[in-house]
């Protein structure tokens, strides 16, 4: 048995593409049995929404399944792609690209979470609100927390009341 196509370790597949290790090095291998890129890096994750993030000397970028980098910018942390966009940190800050390699937001954000139904939640200096896929918060106030997007809603809580905001970032009245 001829084992010069072998590797070290091989994980499952995931969107035509599984992971393979060999020699510390991590690379993808599609149905066709041929290797994604011609770089092999630190880290590989599986593919979501068309991407995925490879790790490569500290830094974390995404590659698309002809096996290009989506961005020019290596950041220090990606993460998956919900909804087409993507959580990305640089500088202990976080905002999201898009899978155009465009970053959606010129503000850079204390931290971001994942997009659901058209809305991400987004803090700054302790405070919570909603950013939608065109870049733009939702609402004018923020809020002491924001609670993932769903049916056309967000929970929010402010002052220790909670409600429920709209698509539209107004807020639901009570009867």
């Amino acid at each position: 048995m001829n084992t010069d196509n072998w590797f070290d370790v091989c994980f499952g597949f995931h969107e035509g593409f599984g992971k393979v290790k060999l020699n510390r090095k991590r690379n993808y291998v599609g149905n066709d049995g041929k290797l994604l890129s011609p770089t092999w890096f630190d880290y590989c994750y599986d593919f979501r929404e068309g991407f995925a993030c490879v790790e490569l000397d500290g830094k974390s970028n995404y590659i698309d399944k002809e096996g290009k980098l989506l961005s020019g910018t290596w950041f220090d942390y990606c993460g998956c792609f919900f909804d087409g966009f993507a959580g990305v940190k640089e500088n202990r800050k976080w905002n999201y690209i898009g899978k155009d390699g465009k970053l959606l937001s010129s503000t850079w954000f204390d931290y971001c979470h994942d997009f659901h139904n058209g809305f991400a939640a987004v803090k700054l200096n302790g405070k919570e609100n909603y950013i939608g896929e065109d870049g733009k918060l939702l609402s004018s106030t923020w809020f002491d927390d924001c609670y993932k997007f769903g049916d056309g809603f967000g929970c929010v809580v402010l002052n220790g009341k909670w409600s429920y905001i709209d698509k539209e970032g107004g807020l639901r009245e009570h009867r």
